[in-house]
Parts: C-alpha cells; structure tokens; sequence
C-alpha cells in the first residue's frame, strides 16, 4: 500500500516572499493564493546575488514533518520565466546538532534544479536525486556523518529560482506538492517476506522433526532433503547480508559495505594494511548533466565512470560509492604518493572514454594518506577537502592533502 502527503494552497496557512532587497539588491517577490494554487510573482533585478523565493512553512522549527518514509516527489506547477531560467525545490530539514530554530539559515537545504517546462506535469523526482545544496555545505564545515541528505524533520519548503537567474519577469503558480512512499518500505517488505519464508521452513522443519523422532526413523531422503533446506537458507541469508553492503545503482560497495571490509581488512595479519590512503572522486558538473539530459542519463554516467575505475585497480584495493555522484576508493599499502599517481591515471582514463552515449566527463580528486593513531573520518574529512580544492582550482585534476 502507498502512503501520500498532499500540500496544496487548502493545507498550507504559512507562505513567505523572499528577495534579495535585504542584501541590497533590486529583486522584488510578491506570493498569493489564487484559484486554489500558491502563487510567486518575481522581477529579478540588479543584485550580486539575486533570487526569488517561496518559502512555504510546515511547522515552526524545531519542529518539522518526517519525510524519510517517501520516496517520491510530485510537483504540479505551471513555469513562466525567461528562457533557459531553471527553478530550484529546496528541502530544508532541521537537526539540532547544528540547526539553530532562531537561524533559518542554519536547517540544511537539499535542493534539486529543473526546468519544468522541459518536463511532462506533474513532474516526478525520486529523493534520492536531492543532493545537499554545495554553497550551503561550503559555508557549515559539517562532520562526515552529516553531510548526506537529512529528511526527517522538515519545517520548509521552498521553490526559488535558480542560480544567477536572468533578469525579467518570472511567475510559479504551484497547484500542489505530493510526497509518495510505501506504508512499508520497499527494503523491509523484502526482509519481511524473507522473514516469513524462513519462519514457515522452521515450522515446517519442526514438525518434520517431531514426526521423525516419533517415528524414530529418518530415511536418507528426508536427509538429503533437511540438507537442502539448510543450504537454501545459508545462501538466502548471505544473499541479503550481500544487498545491504552494495549500492544498487552501480553494484559496488556503499558505505556500510565499506566500513565492513575495513574492518576485514584489519583483522588479516597476513597483509599490513598501512600505510593506506583514500582517494574521493567527484564526477564535475553532474548536476549539469542531470539538468539537461535527464536522470537515467545521469545514471549512465556514474556507472560508465564506475566501470573505468572497476578495471583500473587492484583486487585488494576498496571502491565505494559514498552518496550521488563521489566516490571514495582506499588503497591498503599504498603511500599518498603513489596513491595520486593512481588517481592521475584514472582521471585521464574517464576524461579520455569516449562513451557510446558520445557524452564525455571529467572528473576532480582528492588524496589523503590515513596516519597510524588518526581517526579515520579525519582522514576521510582531509581527502574530501583536497578534492573540493581541486573543483575551485578548475576541476579535472587532483589534488593532494598534507598530513
């Protein structure tokens, strides 16, 4: 069964104009309900920074909605605007770690940018496609546990336009917001079928049992089958365990797969694990790509970029995808130096592929070698910094962190 949560203008008692007049520009946003839709009328003028924008309040921080359970968005709305003047929907989610109800600034904006004139209504986007918006990430400095997407607490939504829009004259006139999901989600459902499964052989396993004991004979065939049974669940049991290390998209480790192999890793004497040195990748321009030719374009590309760095490393070596489009490789005995002549070679190799899609990318990394008696997430945090280095040096190259 699905699970909807509509907002529309009958839902919402909260709307806010935002402009950039507070920063002394000349953008000037106005918002009304008209025929049952929330509306946004904008002049981008002369600003450093312009933008209009809906905010559109659900609760009053530090409160805010659960939307972790959906999975789906749905955005009706109708888009006139300059052309090539993109929107963005942000979703502003409240932590208290580092949200401050006083500063709405500090809830963490997740955002995805689109055109919907470019798109059938209403428009469908998978949560999955929201990504931490870059500037916001940027100005915080946030540990590594936080910087994924966070949709358990909204108190926000907005619709803004995008980044340095055009001047002229814009207008959203939103009919409705839908968040779709399973009652259930789809992963448990899984394991909950699984879990079933298993429970009606053990009961089944049971009264065989009983009946055999009463019995007091067991013939080789019950045997053999009692065996079967057994090895069934074995690789039913391993087949799970394998799907949660793996991200589904591109088949190679996620982040939990990864914490798990270095702890194997660790614990094989057999071959020193340091030193070791991490290595992020970044695909550039990535939301670009997803922008103008689409999502399943964008996923072809991760798994195209997947399968080039799939064929140019070692066995032992350790290849995760740690959240859209970055990535995180680990190379036991490997110093930071040779690790940034094995990433040198890798961004050659995916700025070079000619893809039969004719889409070329490049790519930016970073490096940075784990010192014995460091945390890893500092050492992790320290290759996530070299790698945005490398962006704001002009992407496609790599950089290196000192320890």
């Amino acid at each position: 069964m699905n699970s909807v949560l509509e907002i529309s203008a009958a839902s919402v008692q909260d709307i806010v104009a935002l402009d950039d007049r507070d920063a002394g520009g000349h953008s000037v946003a106005s918002v009304a309900r008209d025929d049952g839709k929330l509306v946004l009328d904008c002049t981008i003028g002369e600003a450093a920074e312009p933008i209009c924008e809906m905010a559109i309040r659900l609760k009053n921080p530090p409160a805010g909605i659960d939307l972790s359970r959906y999975d789906t968005l749905l955005l009706a709305l109708r888009y006139d605007a300059p052309p090539g003047q993109p929107l963005r929907f942000l979703i502003r989610n409240f932590n208290p770690a580092y949200s401050n109800p006083s500063d709405h600034a500090s809830m963490k904006v997740e955002e995805i940018v689109f055109d919907p004139r470019r798109s059938r209504q209403p428009l469908e986007v998978r949560l999955s496609q929201f990504a931490v918006a870059s500037w916001w990430s940027s100005e915080r400095h946030l540990p590594v546990r936080y910087a994924g997407t966070e949709f358990d607490n909204v108190p926000v939504l907005s619709i803004a336009t995008g980044e340095n829009p055009a001047r002229g004259v814009y207008r959203v006139a939103l009919e409705r917001i839908e968040f779709h999901g399973k009652l259930v989600p789809t992963d448990t459902f899984r394991l909950a079928v699984i879990g079933v499964w298993v429970l009606f052989i053990l009961v089944h396993l049971a009264i065989d049992s009983a009946a055999t004991r009463r019995q007091l004979l067991l013939s080789a065939r019950s045997q053999a089958s009692l065996r079967r049974l057994n090895a069934a669940l074995r690789v039913q049991t391993q087949s799970v365990a394998k799907l949660a290390c793996l991200d589904p998209l591109t088949g190679i480790l996620n982040r939990n797969g990864l914490a798990e192999e270095l702890v194997r890793l660790a614990n094989d004497e057999s071959d020193p694990l340091f030193p070791l040195s991490l290595v992020f990748l970044d695909i550039d321009h990535f939301k670009r790509i997803n922008d103008r030719y689409g999502h399943n374009t964008g996923d072809e590309v991760i798994k195209n970029v997947v399968n080039i760095v799939k064929d140019n490393i070692q066995k032992r070596d350790l290849f995760a995808r740690w959240g859209g489009e970055e990535f995180l490789l680990v190379f036991p005995g490997t110093q930071a130096s040779e690790a940034r002549l094995i990433a040198e070679r890798l961004r050659e190799l995916i700025a070079e592929d000619e893809p039969a899609s004719g889409l070329r990318v490049t790519s930016s990394f970073g490096v940075a070698e784990w010192l014995p008696g460091e945390e890893l997430t500092q050492s992790i945090a320290r290759a996530d910094s070299a790698m945005y280095r490398a962006k704001e040096l002009g992407r496609n190259r790599v950089e290196t962190e000192p320890a």
